[in-house]
């Protein structure tokens, strides 16, 4: 007896080369069946006229304190997406989140900051390797260095990536040191202190805005370049306009470098009376809470809002250039495939993404689908860059795909009104006919951080990554 089993459906799988009618038989949280499903099933969700694919996997949010907040869990959910990577994840936050939580799987990045989780922007070899085992220790399954928010010199930032390779344990790059910024400059150096060391680069499209050259397209197609000479970084990009930073001000000056950034781009101070200025005039809009999710305030709430808060408040600028962020997700990679199963299959940069969760950009699927109806690319494209790349880079062979024993992690799709019906969790439903009805969440831990979800009494799963390949 099956637990559940989808029918009517057209089931796309490309990993297991799968492109047509077919039912999907559940059992115990795997799938069970694919194709006719022979035997009875507890429950069965008629899904005609939708498309059956692997569980969308976002591999860029934020649901911790670091950008995020407890929100973003439903604001993830609803888009469709079943498996979300936090880029600046605390155990506590999560610990607190996920009771009251959307059903989602959830891994997370313990972020390098200094003056907080590191003591100083350059820390000894000994203080890195210590903040990485913790954060393994503590329930995250690697680190992301916020270089272009809170940056570290080169020399500590090269000592971070190399702690990770020698751990085996992931690490993640927003690029800029205390040498370089957010930009194709400080993209360049990162695959340079990377040195042929595993690496992730976030969210690429956010080094392309023209900062360096004035051209942003003509920055894209370096961004292309880079990353096809230096095979052991992965990477993903986003399709938003919108960039998500904090507005948070220490002594009359922004607090994160990126925020100085943005403030330029748009001709303001990088002072606190620039970015009141910048909010506004409206091209800065704070993010504020609202029915249960964050949006972007209108300039007066914004105001009051950014003020109530002590400026420690998110806040988001429309820098993003959209013709170069719609190159960088469609890019496919020129020459041979290495052994024609490179992680990131034909495409140059390995997976879509939103750096959203508690910021209000979630446009995984609705803009991803988008390019599907222009005929940017197939539908068959879209599952391999927002399902089966992400689960290759993440290292967890049971998602991705829609083969007998895989994790029943999946995402059904209205393709005509270009946004999700349902999604599935290990077997249990998160989003039904568009509504959020998922509860809790399971946390995607590593061997050694198994001890901290267990004490927190976290439901949790053991990640045993295959590692970068």
């Amino acid at each position: 007896m099956h637990d559940l089993v989808l029918t009517g459906g057209h089931l796309l799988d490309p990993a297991n080369n799968t492109d047509g009618p077919a039912e999907l038989g559940i059992r115990e949280g795997r799938i069970s069946e694919v194709g006719r499903v022979t035997t009875g099933a507890r429950r069965t969700i008629e899904v005609a006229g939708h498309y059956v694919l692997p569980g969308i996997i976002d591999s860029h949010t934020h649901l911790s304190r670091h950008f995020g907040s407890a929100e973003g869990h439903r604001m993830v959910a609803a888009t469709g997406v079943v498996t979300a990577l936090d880029m600046a994840g605390e155990i506590e936050d999560l610990a607190r989140d996920l009771a009251g939580g959307a059903g989602l799987n959830i891994a997370y990045l313990h972020p390098l900051v200094p003056g907080a989780t590191l003591p100083s922007s350059a820390p000894t070899e000994e203080e890195v390797a210590g903040a990485v085992d913790r954060a393994l220790t503590g329930g995250a399954i690697g680190v992301k260095l916020l270089g272009g928010h809170y940056p570290l010199t080169p020399e500590a930032t090269a000592q971070v990536v190399e702690a990770a390779a020698v751990r085996r344990c992931y690490v993640a790059f927003h690029v800029g040191t205390t040498a370089t910024g957010s930009d194709i400059r400080g993209l360049e150096e990162a695959l340079d202190l990377a040195a042929g060391r595993p690496i992730h680069i976030a969210h690429v499209n956010s080094y392309c805005r023209g900062q360096v050259t004035g051209d942003p397209v003509a920055e894209a197609r370096r961004a292309l370049d880079l990353l096809a000479a230096h095979p052991s970084a992965v990477s993903e990009s986003y399709l938003s306009i919108y960039n998500g930073t904090s507005a948070r001000c220490l002594d009359g000056i922004p607090a994160s470098a990126v925020t100085k950034t943005c403030l330029r781009l748009g001709g303001y101070e990088q002072t606190e009376r620039g970015l009141e200025a910048a909010i506004r005039a409206g091209y800065a809009r704070i993010h504020r809470q609202a029915a249960g999710e964050i949006v972007l305030a209108s300039p007066a709430d914004g105001i009051e809002t950014w003020r109530a808060l002590g400026t420690d408040a998110g806040i988001s600028f429309p820098v993003n250039h959209i013709p170069s962020a719609i190159l960088l997700a469609t890019a496919r990679r020129s020459g041979p495939l290495v052994g024609g199963s490179h992680v990131g299959g034909p495409f140059a940069i390995n997976a879509l993404s939103t750096d959203g969760g508690a910021i209000p950009r979630n446009f995984l699927v609705r803009h991803g689908l988008m390019l599907v109806q222009m005929g940017a690319w197939t539908l068959r494209d879209f599952v391999v860059k927002s399902s089966l790349n992400p689960a290759r880079v993440l290292g967890i062979p049971t998602k991705g795909h829609l083969g007998v024993g895989a994790d029943a992690d999946v995402t059904v799709v209205d393709l005509e009104a270009g946004r999700a019906r349902w999604s599935l969790a290990r077997g249990r439903v998160v989003l039904a006919e568009g509504r959020v009805e998922g509860r809790g969440g399971i946390l995607l831990v590593s061997p050694a951080g198994e001890g901290a979800a267990r004490s927190r009494g976290l439901t949790h799963e053991v990640m045993h990554r295959e590692g970068w390949r």
